[in-house]
């Protein structure tokens, strides 16, 4: 399972998502979702998808800072999570803003194929 939570809805962001997504189209049963956090809107997500079409579920977080439980570093605007079969975590990731996340798109892709193996 990839959990990406996100301060910002943008064109980078979407970057990082679409690489996930590649990924689970040859994995059917990862299941990975985007949480919006931090003033993140429906309106935003519904934006990125009208844009972009992606096949990754995207949702709004009820507590605006996320679920309490992951304690998400505030300084970051993207934080990714990975876990293994079994739902312990395999390697996680936080982006000072969705540029950098883009950037490392191509990493989060094989961290996610490395805890299917």
């Amino acid at each position: 399972m990839v959990i990406v939570f996100t301060r910002k809805a943008d064109d980078n962001l979407a970057s990082l998502v679409k690489a996930v997504d590649a990924v689970q189209k040859n994995n059917e049963k990862l299941g990975t979702f985007v949480v919006g956090v931090s003033g993140v809107e429906e309106a935003d997500f519904d934006k990125l998808q009208s844009t972009h079409k992606l096949t990754t579920p995207l949702t709004v977080a009820k507590d605006k800072d996320g679920p309490g439980r992951y304690n998400l570093n505030k300084e970051a605007a993207v934080t990714v999570v990975v876990y293994k079969k079994g739902g312990t975590v395999h390697k996680n990731f936080a982006f000072k803003d969705t540029k950098s996340a883009a950037e490392r798109a191509k990493d989060v892709a094989e961290a996610v194929e490395g805890a299917l193996k």
